[in-house]
């Protein structure tokens, strides 16, 4: 018998996915199988190199739907499958996911796994929305393996029939990457350091947002939410990081009127979110839909609670009332209550910070999740590597 590694390839759409959630995976992989990443590299190309001791081919998979390039894409991963003959291929976000199964179940792949982390179509109605939560239903059949980064995902996929009960999977307490908790801790230098170059007084009580900013992140709602708070407390600031993926930024701010603009800082993509955090007071994410809040951990880890919607992959990141607070999907005067509330009572606001840093700490430290993520995948042949 061969003595020689199992192929595997990992899938993406574009590089983000791999920068924000797989690095420490690929990293720790690359021990136990020959990896080979493959992803669009003329997509998010801000993103900096990911500089791992893996091979990487470009694919390139659009994130919209678009048939002539999604079936080119289909067949150049027929062709790489065909070629490199992989043990096992492993997909992210949904066009990766359906492509790469499909192309791996006509070239008989004996081992595909697909990674569901927040369902697009899951705050979407009509043709569309049946369209794509089909397209996620086919994935999950054609893949050996299927995993769920929640245990809200978990329930919702299997409420909704896309994945049958049974064959859905969450690995330890959720969450697809974990917190690195040395990157990730309250700084108090960093703190005053970034506050002074982004011109926020010491005063300031600062709201984050950290994330893409995408309507279906409820950043509009945000905006809207910050208006009406800052109105009547004058240390309310907001900032949001993050790639602008639909040309946000220009709505922002315009829902921002002077002199509360005066108030906002929109910065961009950001390979430092810590430096980010470190600013801030507390987190919001008023999103539509979440595979699982990953910012509302770190923001936790560095020891500031989070504001989040009432929605799968949220409630799993957030203990209602113990680690933060929760607010109904895209209810504007709740939320900006809420964050009144929060430049009003600091004392919570800390109480809440040390039970969500003291939960990342026992539940989803990094090395520890993606030991798991490892282990899984090298079970999946443990006849061969035992």
């Amino acid at each position: 018998m061969s003595n020689r590694l199992p192929r595997m390839c990992v899938l993406a759409a574009t590089p983000l996915s791999i920068h924000f959630f797989l690095k420490p995976h690929l990293r720790e992989l690359a021990s136990y199988f020959e990896v080979t990443l493959a992803c669009n590299p003329h997509c998010d190309t801000y993103v900096p190199p990911l500089d791992l001791p893996v091979r990487e081919v470009g694919v390139e998979i659009e994130r919209k739907i678009a048939p002539w390039r999604d079936l080119l894409a289909l067949f150049r991963l027929c062709r790489l499958f065909g070629r490199e003959r992989f043990d096992i291929v492993v997909s992210v976000v949904p066009k990766a996911g359906l492509l790469g199964m499909l192309a791996a179940f006509l070239l008989r792949v004996p081992h595909r796994v697909h990674i569901f982390q927040g369902e697009v179509w899951a705050s979407r109605r009509g043709p569309m929305c049946f369209l794509l939560k089909f397209m996620d239903g086919v994935t999950a059949r054609l893949a050996t393996h299927v995993l769920a980064v929640s245990e809200g995902e978990k329930r919702f996929l299997e409420r909704e029939h896309v994945v049958p009960v049974g064959k859905l999977q969450v690995l330890g307490a959720g969450s697809i990457c974990g917190v690195d908790t040395e990157k990730f801790r309250p700084n108090s230098v960093l703190r005053k350091q970034v506050r002074a170059e982004l011109g926020i007084p010491e005063h300031a009580v600062v709201c984050i947002f950290l994330g893409r900013l995408a309507f279906d992140k409820g950043v509009l709602d945000l905006a809207k939410a910050f208006v009406r708070s800052a109105a009547s407390r004058d240390d309310l600031w907001l900032m949001l990081a993050g790639p602008d993926e639909e040309e946000m930024e220009a709505r922002l701010r315009e829902l921002v009127p002077k002199p509360l603009s005066d108030r906002l800082r929109i910065l961009g993509f950001t390979n430092n979110p810590e430096k980010q955090l470190a600013v801030a007071d507390f987190l919001c994410l008023p999103s539509y839909r979440e595979g699982f809040g990953m910012v509302i951990l770190e923001a936790a880890a560095a020891g500031i609670p989070a504001i989040g919607t009432r929605i799968y992959g949220i409630t799993d990141a957030i203990e209602e009332g113990r680690t933060g607070r929760l607010v109904s999907v895209g209810n504007i005067e709740e939320l900006s209550k809420l964050m009144t509330l929060w430049c009003e009572l600091p004392e919570e606001r800390g109480q809440y910070a040390i039970a969500a840093r003291s939960r990342v700490m026992s539940k989803f430290e990094q090395q520890n999740v993606v030991d798991g993520y490892v282990r899984y995948f090298r079970d999946i042949f443990s006849n061969r590597l035992s």
